[in-house]
C-alpha cells in the first residue's frame, strides 16, 4: 500500500522519531519492501537485466549484519491480491507506469526497474542461510503489525502505512537504520554490537490530534490517499470553504507542495469527535453515490489499519514461535469459479514453496506479466515461453476449471482461462490466455488435487517433457545443472527473434563465470558437484586467478548506449528461467530449484556478448579466455555441443 505524501513529510519532521540501538530482540521485516530496499540502495545494477550475483551478496551482507547484533529477523511476504478487486486500478495502473519506465531504460533514459528475478533470488537466499520467512495469503500489512505486536518488537519497513498502524514497540524505516554494527561495552559483562536507529511510536504524532488521537490517523490516511481511495473521491471536501479557509500554527516541517496536507492536519486538529469529522465530509458530498463512495473509503481505510483485528486464519505467531502452518483455507479463499483450493497448495504457498502471485491465477484468473527493459519494437519477452504458462495455467485451474459445464470451458473467456496483462507495443495490453490440460502425447495433465499424489519420478518425467529436456549425454552432470541447460534449449527452442550463438555462447560462459565467484566468495552452494565444478576444483589457483580476472573484467557496468535488441534475447532467457521456475515449484519441485544468482548476470551477460560480436574468431577467443588447454575450456566445449546438438532443427535462431 502507501499514503501519498506521507513519508516525505516524515522525512521532514525526524524530531517525532526516537534514537534507539538496535540489538538483542526479534524484528518483523516486511519482506517486499526489504529486497527493493536492499536492491537499491546498494546500486545493483538493473540496467541489462540485473546482477543477482551481486544481489544475492548483498542480502547475505545485511542478515550477516543482523546476526551480529543478535537481531533475530522475521521476514513476512505479501501473498496474492484481494479477491474483491478494490485495489485491480492500482494494480494495473503500477504496471502501466512499471511499463513505460522500462520503454524510457530502453532509450536510454534514468530510470529504476526491480527485474523479474529479483524476488527469487531474495527467497533463494532467505532459504540458504536459514532466515525464517512466510508468505500471507494476500496482503501482508495487518499480518506484520499483528505478529509484531504479539513479539512485541519493531517492525521494519519502508511502507508509509506502518506510521498509521498501532505497534507497541514501534516502527523502524530501512532508511533510519545505520547498517554499520557499533560496539558497546556493559559494565562488568560481555560487550555487545548494535546498530544505531531511528524509532517511530504512532502515539507520538496522534497526540497532536487531541480529542481523536489514534482515531484520527486512519481518518488523515483515508483523506491523503491510499491504495483504496481513487483519486477523486474526496473532491468536494477538499473544495469546500470548511477546508479551504483552515488557518493554524502547527510544529511540523512541510515541503512546499504539502499544502494540502498542512491544512488537514489543521482540520483534524480542531475536529471534537470523530463522527463530527466524518458527518462534515459526508456533508460536502452533492449526490448519495458521492456520499456513498466517501464512506466506503473511510470504512475501507479504517480497516485496514487495524493491525489486531484481521481476518486471516494464518497465525503467523504460530507459524514462527510453534512451527505450526494451519491447512484450515477460510471461505474467503476460493477459485475464481467458486471452486475449493487444495490444502497442500495454502500450505505450501504460506511457507513459500509456490510462485508468489500463483494464487491470484487460481482466485482472480489474472496476472500481470511485469515489463522488463527489452526492445520496444519486438514483441513481449514474455511471448517466447506462453506454451509453457498454458501448461501452468492448465495445472492450476484444473480444479476450478472443472465446476464449469462442459460446453463453457473452452470459451475464450475469463472464467475459462487466466486474463494476461503484458506489454502490447507501448502499452498493456490484455488477453484471456485459455490453459492447456492435455499435453500431446504425454496426456491429461494431472489435476491441482492431484499433484502431492504424484510419485516424484513422474513429476519428473513430467517436467521434462513439458519442457522437451532431452538426453544430453553429459558425464558428471548435476539435476541442477541439467535442469538449467533444459530451460537454456526450451529459450533456443522457442526465442521469437533477437537471439544469436552469440547469445547462447555468453550465457555458458556466464555459468562458468558465476561457479568461479562462487568459489572465490567461499559461497557453498549447497547442491552436488557437476563438470563445471570439478574443473574449476582441478585448476592450480594461478590458473583459476587468471581466468577469474579475465572474465570479472566484463561485469564493471559501462555507460554506452543501451542496444535493445542484444538485450531482448537475454530478457527471453529471464522469462523462460520464471515460468520453468514456477512450473517446478507448482510440481512440487521434481529438480533443485535453479539458483538464480549462479545463473544470471545482465552486465556480464551483456558486455561478453557485445564483445564476442567483435571478434573474427568467438571460439578462439573463449579459449583463450578460459586457458585452452584446461580442463574448463573443454567443460564449455562439451556444453556447448550437447546444446547446439540438441537444438538444430532450430538453428535459424542462432546463425551468426
Amino acid at each position: 500500500m502507501g499514503i501519498l505524501g506521507l513519508t516525505t513529510f516524515m522525512d521532514n519532521n525526524t524530531w517525532i522519531f526516537e534514537k534507539v540501538n538496535l540489538h538483542d530482540t526479534k524484528v518483523v521485516i516486511d519482506g517486499n519492501n526489504l529486497y527493493h530496499f536492499i536492491f537499491f540502495k546498494y546500486k545493483v545494477d538493473f540496467v541489462y537485466g540485473g546482477d543477482y550475483d551481486q544481489f544475492a551478496i548483498r542480502i547475505k551482507e545485511f542478515f550477516s549484519i543482523l546476526h551480529a547484533c543478535n537481531i533475530q529477523p522475521y521476514v513476512v511476504i505479501d501473498g496474492g491480491y484481494e479477491q474483491d478487486d478494490r485495489k485491480f486500478q492500482t494494480i494495473h495502473a503500477r504496471m502501466q507506469q512499471r511499463l513505460e519506465m522500462a520503454m524510457r531504460l530502453a532509450k536510454g533514459h534514468q530510470e529504476k526497474l526491480m527485474p523479474i528475478l529479483a524476488y527469487e533470488t531474495f527467497r533463494s537466499v532467505l532459504l540458504e542461510i536459514g532466515v525464517p520467512f512466510a508468505v500471507c495469503d494476500f496482503e501482508a500489512d495487518k499480518e506484520i503489525g499483528k505478529l509484531a505486536n504479539q513479539f512485541e518488537c519493531p517492525v521494519l519497513s519502508n511502507d508509509s502505512d506502518f506510521y498509521i498502524l498501532s505497534l507497541t514497540a514501534g516502527f523502524i524505516p530501512f532508511g533510519s537504520v545505520e547498517l554499520v554494527k557499533k560496539s558497546r561495552k556493559r559494565s562488568g559483562k560481555k560487550g555487545f554490537h548494535y546498530l544505531s536507529a531511528k524509532c517511530y511510536n504512532v502515539n507520538n504524532f496522534a497526540k497532536y490530534f487531541r480529542a481523536l488521537e489514534m482515531d484520527a490517523l486512519p481518518l488523515f490516511a483515508a483523506l491523503l490517499g491510499n491504495d483504496y481511495v481513487e483519486r477523486n473521491t474526496f473532491q468536494s471536501f477538499f473544495s469546500s470553504p470548511g477546508f479551504r479557509f483552515c488557518r493554524g500554527q502547527l510544529p511540523f516541517n512541510f515541503d512546499e507542495r504539502q499544502t494540502k496536507m498542512r491544512k488537514l492536519i489543521i482540520w483534524l486538529m480542531n475536529l471534537h469527535t470523530y463522527d463530527d469529522g466524518i458527518d462534515r465530509i459526508l456533508s460536502t458530498a452533492s449526490t448519495s453515490g458521492e456520499k456513498k463512495s466517501m464512506l466506503s473509503a473511510i470504512t475501507k481505510t479504517k480497516e485496514a489499519y487495524s493491525a489486531n483485528e484481521t481476518s486471516c486464519v494464518f497465525s503467523l505467531y504460530a507459524f514462527f514461535a510453534k512451527n505450526i502452518t494451519q491447512t484450515h483455507i477460510p471461505e474467503s479463499i476460493r477459485g475464481y469459479n467458486g471452486s475449493s483450493i487444495p490444502s497442500w497448495f495454502i500450505c505450501c504457498h504460506r511457507q513459500g514453496n509456490l510462485p508468489q502471485k500463483s494464487l491470484d491465477i487460481i482466485t482472480l484468473h489474472r496476472t500481470f506479466l511485469r515489463t522488463q527493459l527489452e526492445d520496444p519494437e519486438s514483441k513481449s519477452s514474455y511471448h517466447c515461453c506462453i506454451k509453457l504458462r498454458k501448461y501452468l495455467y492448465g495445472i492450476l485451474l484444473s480444479d476450478d476449471v472443472a465446476v464449469l459445464e462442459k460446453h463453457n470451458r473452452l470459451s475464450a473467456e475469463r472464467k475459462c482461462g487466466v486474463e494476461e496483462y503484458d506489454r502490447d507495443g507501448d502499452h498493456l495490453g490484455r488477453n484471456v490466455v485459455l490453459p492447456d490440460d492435455i499435453a500431446g502425447c504425454y496426456g491429461n495433465l494431472p489435476k491441482l488435487s492431484e499433484i502431492p499424489d504424484l510419485p516424484s519420478p513422474d513429476r519428473e518425467q513430467l517436467f521434462r517433457f513439458l519442457l522437451d529436456i532431452p538426453a544430453l549425454h553429459i558425464n558428471r552432470l548435476s539435476k541442477e545443472l541439467e535442469i538449467v541447460l533444459g530451460i537454456i534449449l526450451f529459450w533456443i527452442k522457442n526465442v521469437q527473434q533477437n537471439v544469436k550463438e552469440y547469445h547462447l555462447r555468453s550465457v555458458l560462459l556466464c555459468l562458468i563465470m558465476l561457479k568461479i565467484e562462487s568459489y572465490d566468495t567461499h559461497d557453498a552452494t549447497g547442491y552436488e558437484h557437476d563438470l563445471i565444478d570439478e574443473a574449476i576444483l582441478s585448476m592450480p589457483v594461478e590458473s583459476k586467478n587468471e581466468v577469474s580476472a579475465r572474465l570479472l573484467r566484463y561485469c564493471q557496468s559501462k555507460e554506452n548506449q543501451i542496444d535493445s535488441h542484444l538485450i531482448h534475447g537475454f530478457a527471453q532467457l529471464q522469462t523462460c528461467l520464471l515460468t520453468a521456475i514456477h512450473l517446478n515449484y507448482i510440481l512440487l519441485c521434481p529438480f533443485p530449484n535453479p539458483c538464480i544468482s549462479r545463473i544470471f548476470s545482465g552486465t556480464f551477460l551483456y558486455n561478453f556478448c557485445l564483445d564476442l560480436q567483435r571478434r573474427r574468431s568467438p571460439d578462439l577467443f573463449i579459449y583463450d579466455l578460459l586457458s585452452k588447454d584446461s580442463d574448463l575450456a573443454n567443460v564449455y566445449q562439451v556444453l556447448y555441443d550437447a546444446l547446439m546438438t540438441n537444438s538444430v532443427s532450430e538453428r535459424k535462431f542462432l546463425t551468426l
